[in-house]
């Protein structure tokens, strides 16, 4: 039988409570500046005419160059613990909506452009249809700058996840069913036309899919009349299920850092929990399920609030998955073992540096952070700030021997791209 040991993390009694569908959405509208809710603004009812399909370029377009080390355009900023430079990379045309997609190694960039799928397509409701009005463009980032490599046709939605082999979209069909594709990082539009490798498809609808660090892929799948989530994981060739029996909505799973386990928003009648199993087996799924609550108060938009601002690639740390926890109001930690771990001070996005260090976006501005677990009821450090305005801050690695963050940051019409090299 599955256990049930959401006793062992009881959610906090706050007023906020009754503000489940509130907090997430107020963070995407002040973290990246892209929406004042969590799900696409509903269209009006006169249709939109799809955007004309736009010519592949022919070769890489260089959209920006970083100077040199030491050169007066960069931002030399000096803390009492801290040197950082800060380089400005450009600004990269969004769809206002989407945050971009890095691979692991930070070397390139997925966006989707125009349009914003909406509410129906972004969440897989019943009802979705393609969004021909969008696209996904690519990048390349590297010491020099940003490089445009091209960009699909229109009908992708952005995925969630990446590997150093590419990153993933999903696609609405016309008979309703949904599909998961990888597009592969580093071509241009003059060698490759973005044809997705489907890796799902089949008459179900499979959406919320990501990748796990030895090639898994795990995802959420209903048959096209069901309006509730089967959890599905492929790894070593062969396909297992955790059945919610119509019940239970298994949907956002991700990996943890080794593979380990699945982290997934778990929905049923208004309830909001979070889900983690073994996923070796079928048999290791069902007998492994741990479930902590969150909200009674929540929806699907709910569950993808949580998980957008960290993504499955800063969403897991180790053991634990990073998620923005509604009732809190901040970024906290959680696994199956040490419980909920709230990171103090209204943490609305986080990514970790090294051991030692994290990149942290709270009271609108980017802190660099010692990584020691907050205590509960622990005043936050209040760390060093390195950029003084709204951004997402994504690991990029390292540049030139030391540790870089790329900073995300909303800007009109799209998002503005800064590098900050720690340098001490």
């Amino acid at each position: 039988m599955p256990t049930n040991r959401s006793e062992r993390t009881p959610h906090p009694s706050s007023p906020r409570s009754a503000g489940a569908c509130v907090a997430a959405p107020l963070l995407l509208a002040v973290a990246v500046g892209l929406a004042s809710c969590a799900t696409p603004p509903a269209k009006s009812a006169a249709p939109q005419k799809p955007a004309e399909p736009a010519a592949p370029a022919p070769r890489p377009e260089r959209v920006s160059n970083v100077p040199a080390p030491g050169s007066p355009s960069g931002t030399p900023l000096i803390d009492s613990a801290l040197r950082v430079d800060l380089r400005p990379l450009g600004v990269v045309p969004t769809d206002g909506f989407t945050l971009p997609l890095l691979s692991p190694n930070g070397r390139f960039m997925a966006v989707q452009t125009g349009t914003p799928p909406d509410a129906a397509a972004a969440l897989a409701r019943p009802g979705q249809r393609a969004p021909r009005a969008s696209r996904i463009a690519l990048y390349r980032l590297d010491a020099r700058g940003v490089t445009r490599l091209g960009e699909t046709d229109g009908g992708l939605i952005l995925g969630r996840s990446a590997d150093d082999r590419g990153f993933l979209v999903e696609s609405p069909r016309p008979d309703g069913s949904r599909w998961i594709g990888r597009i592969a990082w580093g071509t241009d539009a003059s060698t490759k036309n973005y044809e997705p490798e489907w890796l799902v498809q089949d008459g179900g609808v499979n959406a919320f899919a990501a990748l796990g660090p030895d090639g898994s892929l795990v995802w959420s799948r209903r048959d096209g009349r069901a309006r509730s989530f089967d959890l599905m994981v492929r790894r070593n060739g062969s396909t297992a299920r955790l059945s919610g029996d119509g019940l239970r909505s298994y949907t956002h799973p991700s990996f943890n850092a080794d593979g380990s386990r699945i982290f997934m928003m778990v929905l049923r009648d208004g309830i909001l929990e979070l889900g983690s199993v073994d996923p070796t087996s079928e048999d290791a799924m069902q007998q492994s399920l741990v479930r902590a609550f969150v909200s009674d108060r929540a929806d699907d938009s709910t569950a993808a609030q949580m998980v957008t601002p960290q993504g499955t690639r800063d969403g897991a740390d180790g053991r634990d998955l990073l998620f923005f926890h509604p009732m809190l109001g901040s970024i906290a930690r959680w696994n199956d073992t040490d419980g909920l771990r709230p990171i103090a001070g209204g943490a609305m996005a986080v990514s970790r540096i090294d051991e030692q260090r994290l990149a942290v976006l709270d009271g609108g501005r980017v802190r660099i952070r010692g990584a020691r677990l907050d205590p509960a009821g622990a005043a936050r450090e209040p760390g060093a700030v390195i950029f003084e305005q709204l951004a997402v801050p994504r690991l990029l690695g390292t540049i030139e021997e030391r540790p870089a963050l790329l900073l995300i940051a909303p800007d009109s019409g799209g998002v503005k791209l800064l590098i900050v090299r720690l340098l001490g």
